[in-house]
């Protein structure tokens, strides 16, 4: 039979993958998505060398925070959350529901505001993992 805390860790680990993954597509990416690209109406290689170093720079960055937050979080998992430290109960959470509202945020701005389509709607999906794990972790303890 499987714990609630097994379970947390189940949701926190389906939850920070897809974390994890996106922000290593970002991180090495040399140019933007077919969303970008419906989203500013030229295709990468339409935009000036400047600007594709500027859209690589913001990419590149926002990966690689992605990548970091979710390093962060599988180390939180991997000590104080073993270790039953009842703050990392709330941490890990708090920590990923943020990022994800904050790639939410500009997903949707990008889908309202411009013919570009980015694949946010999954992302509520995370979120509802972070939060199940909170509650699967606050029960066990």
């Amino acid at each position: 039979m499987i714990t609630t805390k097994t379970a947390a860790l189940i949701c926190h680990s389906l939850a920070i993958s897809p974390m994890f993954v996106g922000g290593l597509v970002y991180a090495i990416q040399n140019s933007y998505m077919s969303y970008h690209a419906a989203a500013t109406n030229h295709s990468w290689h339409e935009l000036s060398p400047g600007v594709q170093i500027l859209f690589r720079a913001m990419l590149n960055g926002s990966g690689s925070l992605m990548l970091l937050t979710a390093l962060t979080l599988i180390l939180l998992l991997i000590i104080p959350f073993k270790q039953d430290q009842r703050w990392c109960f709330w941490a890990i959470p708090l920590i990923g529901i943020s990022a994800m509202l904050i790639t939410i945020r500009a997903a949707v701005e990008i889908d309202l505001m411009t013919p570009g389509d980015p694949p946010w709607e999954w992302l509520l999906l995370v979120i509802g993992l972070f939060i199940s794990g909170l509650f699967l972790s606050l029960k066990n303890s």
